[in-house]
């Protein structure tokens, strides 16, 4: 464009819409990082079909670890979605679904501690970093691993998390677990451990169901007693708890009439006490709501924006 060349209201319409839709993307980019971003959330469970072949042994045993179809496949492969599978051993307190992988394998969440992906037990090898099968995105080429690699006093005792992950760009997008108890063992060879799968509790719900009551109190009725004089009748009410004095003059009628006794009948509401369900995260559909509104109102300024301007004719004098 010649740069003596006057901007005409027009182009000035289409720049400024344009100036509009790349705010509105990077203003989204900024809230709600990349659409479709899959990374999991803390507390997602493991995806079903790991089996372990051996359910104790020393550190040198021999095991693997296998994947039922069709659960044994990543979201996506590496060569066309850039998937990896990994290996990780982790505390029990770490949850797998928040690990971050590179090319050594599993990133520590914090220093000291314990996170090591599996060793093959031919090679030695970390099994960490490995490529897909091509389309399918199937986990291919696992071997047999132990923990002969490890020297006493590395593996500290306790519960562990161990199993495959498929990341992407570093992150977790779907893992598979077995928990296995670790226990110092002279006896137990070159990392002087044994192993052994432990079974996870299962879930215990109790539920406490209050029954209805209902009291009712009931007053005795009231007692009258007539007494008659030559030319004068006198009545007296009595009611239970209380006395009553009366005083008859002949030819004349005396009435006493006392405060009346009011029932009163509690009702008692059943309540039902349950167990809560937990809460699972943010509605994944909130996002897309979110930029189905910021797109509406960027599609109505570039409509305001773009509208031409109407110039009215000066009027005849």
């Amino acid at each position: 464009m010649n740069p003596s060349t006057p901007i005409t209201p027009r182009r000035w319409r289409d720049l400024a819409a344009a100036g509009a839709l790349a705010a509105a993307a990077v203003a989204g980019a900024a809230l709600f990082g990349p659409l479709g971003a899959g990374a999991l959330p803390a507390g997602t469970p493991p995806t079903d079909g790991q089996s372990i072949s051996a359910s104790s042994g020393a550190s040198d045993t021999v095991f693997s670890l296998t994947l039922a179809t069709p659960n044994n496949v990543c979201p996506g492969d590496t060569a066309t979605g850039n998937f990896r599978w990994n290996t990780y051993m982790v505390p029990e307190s770490v949850d797998p679904a928040t690990l971050t992988y590179n090319a050594s394998g599993p990133i520590a969440p914090s220093a000291g501690v314990f996170t090591q992906p599996l060793y093959s037990s031919l090679t030695g090898a970390p099994q960490v970093n490995k490529n897909t099968a091509v389309t399918t995105g199937q986990i291919v080429g696992t071997q047999t691993v132990n923990f002969a690699v490890f020297t006493p006093g590395q593996i500290p005792p306790g519960t562990y998390e161990i199993g495959y992950a498929c990341s992407k760009a570093g992150q977790t997008e779907r893992y598979w677990s077995t928990r296995i108890t670790v226990t110092a063992s002279p006896t137990g060879g070159p990392a002087q451990i044994t192993w052994a799968v432990a079974t996870t509790p299962p879930v215990t719900t109790t539920t406490t169901t209050t029954a209805p009551t209902t009291t009712t109190t009931t007053t005795p009725p009231a007692t009258t007693t007539t007494t008659t004089v030559a030319g004068s009748t006198t009545t007296s009410t009595t009611s239970p708890g209380s006395t009553t004095t009366s005083t008859t003059t002949p030819g004349s009628t005396t009435t006493t009439l006392l405060p009346t006794t009011t029932t009163i009948r509690p009702i008692t509401i059943p309540i039902t006490v349950g167990p809560s369900l937990p809460a699972t995260g943010s509605p994944t559909w909130r996002p897309f709501i979110i930029w189905a509104l910021v797109v509406f109102l960027v599609g109505r300024t570039v409509m305001l924006i773009a509208r031409p301007v109407r110039l009215r004719a000066p009027k005849p004098r």
